[in-house]
């Protein structure tokens, strides 16, 4: 509402509260996109693979695969092992490769026998710069059908939090809503 005194136009305090809630949400946004089967079996054999870490922030990938773990274990994927990564005599750098990583798990897991495989990728995991130093965080995740290789279900999204938020906590609210629409059967 406006109040107009001696010519000046001045904001109520109620509309200048309601213009800084309406700021705010929009600083604290969320973007998501889901493709793929929406219904898995828990019954069947599960391995979280390495994540490949884009940011620029060390081990991103480990702190989001032990929080997808506990979340994929709370949906009922009670069959759900982690890939641990063979020490073989390589070179330095194609153990600090994420993308090899992610291709010999896949491998591992194919000798395994291993049904479904979950894996993805951290495109950002940081504090924005600035005032309010807000989390921002950018995931894909893909559930792979491992015995044929294909991708049966996929997820990115991207979420910002509010300043007094973490990024893993922003992290894990992500995942909880990219996950949302995943069901796990127990057959």
């Amino acid at each position: 509402m406006f109040i107009r005194f001696k010519g000046i136009t001045q904001f109520s305090s109620g509309n200048l509260l309601l213009v800084a809630i309406l700021l705010g949400a929009v600083s604290a946004c969320t973007v998501i996109d889901k493709q793929g089967m929406e219904s898995f079996a828990s019954t069947k054999t599960w391995v979280l693979l390495p994540f490949q870490n884009h940011s620029g922030t060390p081990r991103a990938g480990d702190k989001v695969e032990e929080m997808l773990a506990t979340l994929l274990r709370g949906r009922g994927v009670d069959n759900l092992q982690v890939y641990q990564y063979q020490n073989k005599k390589e070179e330095i750098w194609s153990i600090l490769d994420d993308k090899h990583r992610q291709e010999e798990a896949l491998k591992s897991a194919r000798q395994g026998n291993f049904y479904y495989g979950i894996t993805g990728s951290i495109d950002e995991w940081a504090y924005k710069t600035g005032v309010g130093g807000e989390p921002a965080v950018g995931l894909n995740i893909r559930i792979i059908d491992i015995p044929s290789g294909k991708v049966v279900w996929s997820a990115t999204g991207a979420k910002s939090g509010w300043g007094a938020d973490t990024v893993s906590g922003t992290a894990q609210k992500l995942l909880d809503d990219l996950l949302s629409n995943l069901e796990i059967k127990g057959i």
